[in-house]
This record gives C-alpha cells, structure tokens and sequence, in this order.
C-alpha cells in the first residue's frame, strides 16, 4: 500500500510540475532604464529609450562613467514617434530586434512642451503598464528629453542612474506621488528640473554632458505652470526635502558668508480662521553645524552667534516667501494647505473654501516663523550651543 501512495503522489506532482511554456530569453529583452516624453507638435509625441549595451559595458577594470571597455558608449537612446505614449512605443518597437521590457526603469524625463499640456495622460500610460515602476522618478527639462537622455556624465554609465541619485538625495518625487498630489483637493504637485551642463575644467576633450537638478517646476493641477526662479527653489528644498544633507551659505557681513551643514529641519503647521478665511503659520526649525567660517567671526560670543542666526532665518525665511508668495498669486497651492484644511476640518473645507480655493488662496495670508540653531564647528569637539 506505501509504494501504490508514493506513485500516485508522483503522478500527482506530474500535473503540478508543469515547467516553463511561456519563458522569455534575457537576450531576447531590451531593459529599458529610463524613459523621455516630447511634444513635437499637436497630437504628434516622441517617446525616447535608454537602452543598456552589456557587451559596451566593461568589467571590473573598465573606464567607469560614460564609457564602456572599449571606449564605445555602455547605452544608446532610440525614439519612436506617434499620437501618443503607446503608438510612439510600437513604432520604436518596429526597429529594435528585442523586446522593449520597463520593469526596470527608474526615470521618467518630460520635456517642457508636453509638461504645459499635461502630465495625467501621460501617467496613466505609465500605471497601465504591468512593467512600471510606480516608484520611477519624475522630472522635468526646460528643453527636450531626449537630450537629456544622452548625457554622457563622468560617475556612473548611464544618465538615468545620475538623475535616479540626484532626485532621491533631494526633493524627488516619484510617478505615484505625482499622481496622488494631481487628485488630492488643495496640492498642486512640485517636480525638480533636470538639464545638461558641461564639465568645467579646461581640457575639452574630458568635457562631457553632465546632469544637474537645477530648481523646480511648479504645477497647476497637472499641468506646467512655470519655472521657480533660484531664491523660489531653494524655498521649495524648505519645504518639501525629507532628508536635508545639504551644506547652505549666507552672508553675515557685506564681505563674509558662513557655510553650513543641514542635519535637520522640521515644519508644524497651524491654521486660524478669520471672517470666515484661513490664515496659516509655518514654523521651520533647523539644525546646522558650520563647514566653513569665512566671515572670521567668533560663534563663541553671543552677539556674534546671534547675528550668524538671525541672518540664516532671514535668508531661509525670504526663500520659503518668494515660492508661496509667487504660487499663491498664480492661484497655485504648492505646500499643500488646503489638503491640511480637507483632512483636519472636512466639512468646512468642503462647505466654505473647496469650490473656490484658487482664489481664496491669492488672498491668503501666511506668517513663516524659522528657529534656527548651529549646534556645533567643524570640529566636533568644540561646542557652541547646547
């Protein structure tokens, strides 16, 4: 009876062991690592591909950055063109002897021209897609994508591994954050702006595309608004970056700055309502610790500790104002007010201020409160405040 049990759990295994039938070779896929999006003109988009070249790669002794082992480039960027996302695809489809596979990318690029018109189509495109990553990151580039896409940058071998590092060190937001900020009543979504710069030293033939995140790009609704100037940018890295690791200098003299390290920075937020208005308080608390002292100034005396941290206040306060003050005229709520208004009082968010919030919103006023303390020098065993 043992040995007729063990036959019939082997027949039984025959049927669950079914093996592969529908397998995909890896030579067979294109791993697409980033994606760009233009507008070429109406109803016509150009969808760009960063494609890896394993055999361009290199090893272990290979030239690193832009460069495989043979001085070829470890990737190359292809195009399609059609009505829209899917049809641009099939077309670059048609040219490519392996199958285009997204599971890996990471960035997503939007040119300028189609950010104006709007990044929900294009999204949802995106989400459709088994093979997307909800987690890719979001950017915009004041010129096209696909130039961007080519960047040839000296540390790693692809762009989009670049763009991948910058935006998660920063204010990075990511396909499903964009999309949840476009649905949530009272946030418009804020998105870090990604250009080409070249290296800066005095060799041209080691000069290369590199990428830098420049600023941010200021959404209404889902689509592009306008390009945050430099002062409105570095209100947005205020406001909206998680994890600050981030070295800021202001001045303190006419001919003196102090540089310091961001190590923590925190924001409460508070309403009050009046005639039937809300009006806000921010209140930004930062921690720092001076890289560099260029003002010469002894942080060990209070008068000159308390000059080093009223100017630091001042000047982030002035940053956080030029974003609010200039989204808020333009009707555009980047931090996020009235969301804070539809979760904490609901019923008057959606009684008084949600049909309107636009306009309630250029009549608004916000009070910015920033407590600064530099907690310590470069040297960590000499301390200035406790």
């Amino acid at each position: 009876m043992t040995i007729y049990k063990r036959i019939y759990l082997l027949i039984l295994c025959l049927f669950l062991l079914t093996g592969c039938w529908d397998r995909v070779e890896v030579n067979d896929l294109a791993f697409v690592t980033a994606s760009g999006f233009d507008k070429l003109e109406e109803n016509k988009l150009r969808t760009s591909v960063q494609v890896p070249l394993p055999g361009n790669m290199g090893g272990a002794g290979s030239s690193g950055g832009g460069g495989g082992s043979g001085g070829e480039s470890p990737f190359y960027v292809d195009s399609g063109v059609g009505r829209n996302i899917r049809e641009s695809n099939d077309d670059l489809q048609q040219r490519m002897s392996r199958k285009l596979y997204f599971s890996h990318r990471r960035v997503l690029v939007f040119g300028e021209n189609i950010a104006r018109g709007g990044f929900k189509k294009s999204l949802d495109v995106v989400i459709e897609q088994p093979q997307s990553r909800l987690s890719a990151y979001v950017l915009v580039t004041r010129g096209e994508a696909m130039e961007v896409l080519n960047a040839t940058p000296h540390f790693e071998q692809f762009s989009a591994e670049t763009m991948r590092e910058m935006a998660k060190s920063g204010f990075g937001i990511t396909v499903k954050d964009v999309m949840n900020q476009i649905d949530k009543p009272g946030k418009d979504p804020v998105i870090p702006i990604v250009e080409t710069t070249k290296t800066e030293n005095e060799y041209p033939e080691d000069q290369k595309d590199e990428i830098m995140i420049s600023g941010a790009a200021i959404l209404k609704d889902d689509k592009l608004k306008y390009f945050a100037n430099k002062e409105e940018s570095l209100g947005a890295f205020w406001l909206f970056e998680e994890t600050p690791e981030k070295n800021y200098t202001f001045s303190v003299k006419e001919d003196g700055e102090i540089n310091v390290s961001i190590d923590d920075k925190k924001i409460r937020t508070s309403y009050t309502t009046s005639g039937g208005s809300p009006s806000f308080s921010l209140t930004i608390d930062v921690q720092a610790r001076v890289m560099q002292n260029e003002a010469n100034l002894d942080l060990d005396m209070d008068a000159n500790y308390q000059l080093a941290v009223k100017n630091m206040e001042k000047k982030i306060k002035q940053e956080i104002n030029a974003l609010l003050e200039h989204s808020m005229s333009e009707g555009i709520d980047v931090y996020g007010f009235g969301w804070y208004l539809f979760q904490h009082v609901n019923k008057q968010w959606e009684k008084k201020w949600a049909d309107n919030w636009r306009n309630t919103l250029k009549e608004m006023k916000i009070d910015v409160n920033v407590n600064a303390t530099i907690q310590q020098t470069t040297n960590p065993g000499i301390t200035i405040k406790e």
